[in-house]
C-alpha cells in the first residue's frame, strides 16, 4: 500500500552531498528533479543560489553543500532539487544525487551526539546506522530557516555600503 508507514519504521528521501549520506523525513518532501538554472539574487549568502520558476510557482533554491559548510561542488556536475514543503512555504534544497527512498528502523536511529556545537545540532536531529555507513538526518525545518543568515547578509552590505559612502564623502573634501 502507498503511503502506509510501518510500525517503527520511518521514510527517509536519502541523497548525498560529497561522500557523505544525509536524510530528509519524506513527509517533507513534494518532489524531486533534475536541476534547472536558478536566477541569482543580490545580497543573499553563498548558499542561496536563487530563484527557480517551478511551474509558476516561484521558490527558493538553497545549496546544501554551502548551508551544511561544505566545500562547493565541484564545477561540470549538475545538482538534484529537491522540493520540500515547510510550513512557510516551498523550498528546494539543492543536492549532489539522490541516494533513496529507504524504510528505517527506528531501533538503529541514534540521537545526536552531545559534543556537537550548536550550529550542528541546529541541522541535525540524529543518524541512522546502515549496513556499511551513516546517514545523517537533516532537521529539515531548522536547515530551511535561514532568515538569520539572510539579515546578516544584509547588514553587512548595508555596512559595506556606507563605507563606500564615507570614503566618497572623505575624497571630496
Amino acid at each position: 500500500m502507498i503511503g502506509t508507514r510501518l510500525p517503527n519504521k520511518r521514510q527517509v528521501c536519502a541523497f548525498t552531498l560529497g561522500d557523505h549520506l544525509f536524510g530528509i523525513d519524506v513527509n517533507y518532501i513534494q518532489e524531486v528533479f533534475r536541476f534547472q538554472e536558478c536566477t541569482p539574487l543580490p545580497l543573499t549568502p553563498p548558499f542561496v543560489k536563487g530563484l527557480l520558476n517551478l511551474r509558476g510557482k516561484i521558490v527558493l533554491a538553497i545549496g546544501l553543500r554551502e548551508r551544511l559548510g561544505m566545500a562547493e561542488r565541484p564545477s561540470g556536475k549538475s545538482p538534484t532539487s529537491i522540493v520540500v514543503q515547510i510550513d512557510d512555504g516551498a523550498l528546494c534544497f539543492l543536492v549532489d544525487e539522490l541516494f533513496d527512498i529507504m524504510s528505517l528502523d527506528s531501533a538503529d536511529f541514534e540521537t545526536i551526539p552531545k559534543t556537537l556545537s550548536a550550529t550542528e545540532k541546529k541541522f541535525v536531529s540524529g543518524c541512522y546506522k546502515l549496513e556499511d555507513r551513516l546517514l545523517i538526518l537533516l532537521d529539515t525545518v531548522g536547515v530551511a530557516d535561514i532568515a538569520k543568515s539572510l539579515g546578516l547578509a544584509l547588514e553587512e552590505s548595508q555596512a559595506r555600503s556606507k563605507y563606500r559612502e564615507t570614503i566618497t564623502v572623505s575624497e571630496l573634501a
